[in-house]
């Protein structure tokens, strides 16, 4: 077995990568360009820190590590783990079937052991792994290797209610992400962010990388404000049908007040005015203070989206 770095692989790889992950996660919707751009993002290390395991000639698995915030939290972050998992046929014998949980095991350890000694280079003091619910049967594998569970992050469902979409704070004031306010939203975000689990911090790079991504749907991305005060953010998408509300951050000066609830109404508001029949968000279960103020915003846990364990280093 072999491990390269995706900066290193050759084009005929990177396309082998990306057929390879498709077939490993059917709920992938990247396009080919977008997983070039991603891996060599400066999120991965211009495409260090992503890791492809071969085997005989053939890639067997691959994951991303995120350093980005070693030096502030010393929290380092393994996402992005595709691992090929050997079909078990109804006529395998006891043998064979032992033997393909082994092979699925043997690939997954040699990839996060990698990942964690990169890690500890990188003078990280404890690491993150998220394990997909599709990919629920690699936690035994996880744990066996000294991860310990600490949260799951859910998926919650908004039930519409009416009442609560136009009883809205009319103080509020929602205003797109521009080149004009980009500094101002860098600096809000990181404020809102910097004591939450799994908050990360984010530069001015990414912030013009928000504005590109979002160029046609200005208004899904931006700052809110409370009485003429700058106050928090929010981040929004549509996929199909269903809205989603990916990022909402109050700054700590501010919280405590309600706002969080009152930019989730404005949040329900614009999503129904962009024509989603459902409105959906991901929550981590540890945060208790985000998870009831969901509940009383009328949301309600609809599935387990991903599993998180955490090693020591």
């Amino acid at each position: 077995m072999e491990i390269k770095q995706f900066k290193v692989i050759f084009t005929s790889q990177r396309k082998e990568l990306y057929n390879f992950i498709k077939s490993t996660d059917l709920t992938y919707k990247k396009t080919y360009i977008e997983m070039i751009k991603i891996y060599e993002s400066d999120t991965f290390n211009e495409g260090n820190s992503v890791f492809i395991l071969f085997d005989k000639g053939q890639i067997k698995g691959s994951v991303a590590v995120i350093t980005k915030e070693i030096s502030i939290k010393g929290e380092a972050y393994i996402t992005d783990i595709y691992v090929q998992k050997e079909n078990i046929l109804k006529n395998d014998a006891y043998f064979n079937i032992q033997l393909k949980i082994l092979n699925t095991k043997i690939f997954l350890r040699t990839l996060i052991e990698k990942a964690v000694n990169y890690c500890e280079i990188c003078n990280a003091k404890n690491v993150k792994v998220g394990i997909r619910e599709s990919e629920a049967h690699l936690i035994p594998h996880i744990e066996a290797i000294e991860f310990t569970h600490i949260y799951d992050v859910v998926i919650m469902k908004y039930n519409r209610d009416e009442s609560k979409v136009f009883k809205s704070n009319k103080e509020m004031e929602l205003k797109p992400l521009s080149i004009l306010n980009s500094h101002e939203y860098m600096n809000i975000q990181n404020e809102a962010f910097k004591n939450s689990p799994n908050g990360a911090i984010i530069d001015e790079v990414e912030v013009k990388d928000y504005i590109v991504q979002y160029a046609n749907n200005e208004d899904l991305i931006g700052i809110c404000s409370d009485q003429k005060k700058a106050c928090g953010i929010y981040e929004l998408s549509i996929d199909g049908n269903i809205g989603w509300i990916d990022t909402i951050g109050i700054m700590p000066i501010y919280q405590n007040k309600g706002l969080g609830s009152a930019l989730i109404v404005k949040c329900i508001k614009k999503l129904y005015d962009k024509n989603s029949d459902e409105i959906k968000l991901l929550v981590i279960t540890s945060n208790d203070i985000a998870v009831t103020m969901y509940k009383e915003s009328g949301f309600e846990e609809e599935k387990v989206f991903s599993y998180w364990f955490e090693k020591i280093l």
